[in-house]
């Protein structure tokens, strides 16, 4: 068992909450020594460890706003957010291979000798806390500004509905640099408990962590649960609930969890309503394993029609969420958060219905985007890059289903006669330019992509064009 003293443990070290304070404020008078100033947007790219946690309640203590970067990015990628979110430096991880970034870098370390930093700021709600990237119908990640207030009522709204403690140990089960990592942070923190570092993400690492340090609460994708499941991991003795999200998990991966006794809850939300927003568990989930489940306390859903009227139970229209867990808006993306606001309502672009029990299903996710292993993907990004070819007319990328990682990018382009490429000497290409996670799995090369009478993009038969490759 974990020494409930402790508020950060991995496999090599741990920090007592008695050193806590000690440690953050001489690290923060490091990061202020290298030029981290109040109210600077600051990137963080690093792997899941003690020190990028450190940085993080560091960055806190200065008032400055940390900038979690993707591990898996390209260069041209980074480069991209740390311009679009006004970065003054970044800190970065030993680990991380040293990308060619002409701003300041500081070395991700921690202190816990030398100077203090001993200005005293007290925090508004309403400043941003942290800024979590996520893709979208933008063609570039869009910059969520997640205030104070929005991770402290995300917490009490969650923590009401699960009894979070100090006896909790929180397993870091999924990347910081999404909201539903970022919230294990966050959760951890705000109920006293310790939280668990596994020396990487890897399925063999987190298996290891949880036989090791038995924790309370872990946090997985529907692709690294169902590989748990295919190899017989079992759930650990103490764990309560394993909060299921991050993409679509189908029935039958609900039906496996249950009967392998894995205390699974079902969750529905984003970074810009601060991670979950309903969530279904128990009996309900058992009853209902398609379900979101309902809302909890501090969270209003409504369903809306294309005039943004309210719709019947069991009839289909976009979510709108209307919580102070919202998000304050996108970072230098003002129209386009604007956009998304109705009245005190933030809409989703996902559509789905209530049931008779209040019970929320979700039909579709957002259109414009791909969920593959927890990965959001955003199709234009990658049409963009095959669309820059001059031999190229007309690309369309879009998901199919897929066993392992719930959804696959996949195109169809057309190009002028003669093929001057082959599909491996596109994706090859297309490497040098993307994370890997995004590169379409299949590409089917076509004169002309098919057109209805009305001339646009038929994705049907498109679709079917994919099945009878198959």
């Amino acid at each position: 068992m974990i020494d409930k003293s402790l508020a950060i443990v991995d496999d090599n070290s741990s920090i007592p909450f008695s050193s806590l304070t000690n440690i953050i404020i001489k690290t923060a008078q490091y990061y202020f020594d290298n030029g981290v100033k109040q109210k600077e947007n600051i990137a963080i790219i690093g792997y899941t460890s003690i020190e990028y946690v450190i940085a993080i309640y560091s960055l806190w203590k200065l008032g400055a706003i940390p900038v979690p970067i993707n591990t898996r990015l390209k260069d041209a990628e980074i480069k991209s957010i740390l311009l679009s979110s006004n970065c003054s430096s970044i800190i970065r991880d030993d680990n991380i291979l040293n990308h060619t970034i002409n701003i300041p870098t500081i070395k991700m370390l921690i202190k816990s000798d030398g100077k203090e930093y001993k200005t005293t700021l007290e925090p508004e709600p309403n400043d941003t806390a942290v800024i979590i990237h996520t893709s979208g119908s933008s063609g570039k990640p869009k910059g969520v500004k997640t205030t104070n207030n929005n991770l402290y009522q995300s917490y009490i709204s969650t923590s009401q509905s699960f009894g979070f403690s100090n006896e909790d140990l929180f397993l870091a089960s999924l990347p910081f640099y999404h909201i539903g990592g970022f919230s294990i942070i966050n959760r951890a923190l705000l109920s006293g408990g310790t939280l668990v570092l596994p020396k990487s993400l890897k399925q063999e690492d987190i298996v290891n962590s949880m036989d090791k340090y038995n924790p309370t609460i872990i946090s997985l994708v529907p692709t690294m649960l169902k590989r748990m499941i295919e190899v017989g991991i079992e759930p650990n003795k103490s764990l309560r609930h394993l909060f299921l999200g991050g993409g679509p998990s189908d029935d039958e991966l609900i039906y496996s969890s249950i009967r392998n006794k894995w205390p699974i809850v079902k969750v529905y939300g984003s970074s810009e309503t601060t991670a979950m927003a309903t969530a279904c568990w128990g009996k309900e989930l058992e009853d209902n394993p398609a379900s979101a489940g309902k809302p909890f306390a501090n969270i209003k859903i409504k369903i809306l029609d294309d005039s943004k009227t309210n719709v019947a139970n069991n009839v289909v229209g976009e979510i709108a969420i209307a919580s102070p867990t919202i998000a304050s808006g996108y970072i230098n993306d003002e129209n386009v958060w604007n956009s998304k606001i109705y009245g005190d309502f933030y809409l989703t672009g996902d559509y789905g219905y209530f049931d008779n029990y209040n019970n929320l299903f979700i039909v579709s996710r957002r259109t414009d985007l791909i969920v593959s292993g927890g990965e959001n993907i955003d199709p234009r990004e990658i049409e963009k890059i095959f669309n820059e070819l001059l031999e190229v007319k007309e690309s369309l990328v879009f998901p199919i289903k897929d066993s392992e990682w719930g959804e696959i990018p996949v195109a169809i382009i057309s190009l002028d006669k003669p093929f001057p490429f082959s599909e491996k000497e596109i994706i090859d290409y297309i490497k040098s330019k993307i994370s890997s996670y995004k590169i379409p799995k299949r590409i089917l090369l076509v004169d002309e992509l098919p057109k209805t009478a009305l001339g646009k993009v038929n994705v049907e038969e498109i679709k079917e064009m994919f099945n009878n490759k198959s």
